[in-house]
């Protein structure tokens, strides 16, 4: 047990603190943003200690982060098979792509938002082939939440045994009915 900790710390210590590329402005509204704590404009880490990026039906997709612009609901996402997998699934290759019929659901169902776009993943009936070492960023672009919807689900499509959707539920943002930049 000691030695895991041990290796633990020593991987953490030698672990980037540098923010990734992928987290360039999604839109011209990124480009300046009131003050805000840092612990907001940094990436989350998938577990997140704090919640919010939700929970997947799929082991080998991730959220990594989630943004509100003004034009955008935007989730940073990956997708890596388990090197561990049970199935023996690791070697070989896979081919991903995500539904353009996609959409952000409200926890209560009443609204849905749509997919705009998609960055580094292509949309079906397009297709990306990967090898299952590989692991994959990419980001989704969908309409942006109404104020006040802060907790809501991914549904891009009915998982059956041909296809594994990527299917995210909980996921979290701030995102108050009234802002205090609002009230200014």
């Amino acid at each position: 047990m000691k030695t895991l900790v041990a290796l633990l710390l020593l991987v953490s210590a030698c672990a980037s603190h540098r923010l990734p590329q992928v987290n360039a402005p999604a839109d011209g509204a990124e480009y300046y943003q009131a003050s805000q704590p840092t612990a907001v404009v940094q990436p989350r880490l998938y577990p997140d200690p704090q919640g919010g990026l939700g929970h997947s039906q799929d082991p080998d997709i991730r959220v990594t982060d989630i943004r509100l612009t003004a034009s955008y609901t935007v989730l940073y996402m990956t997708f890596a098979k388990d090197p561990n997998d049970r199935y023996g699934n690791y070697y070989g290759s896979s081919s991903i792509s995500f539904n353009p019929k996609a959409v952000l659901a409200s926890t209560d169902g009443k609204r849905t938002y749509t997919l705009l776009k998609t960055e580094g993943i292509p949309m079906t009936p397009d297709s990306r082939e990967i090898k299952n070492d590989e692991k994959v960023s990419f980001i989704l672009y969908f309409e942006r939440l109404d104020k006040g919807v802060e907790t809501f689900d991914l549904f891009e499509c009915k998982s059956d045994n041909q296809n594994s959707c990527f299917n995210v539920a909980a996921m979290n943002v701030h995102n108050p009915l009234n802002s205090t930049a609002d009230q200014k």
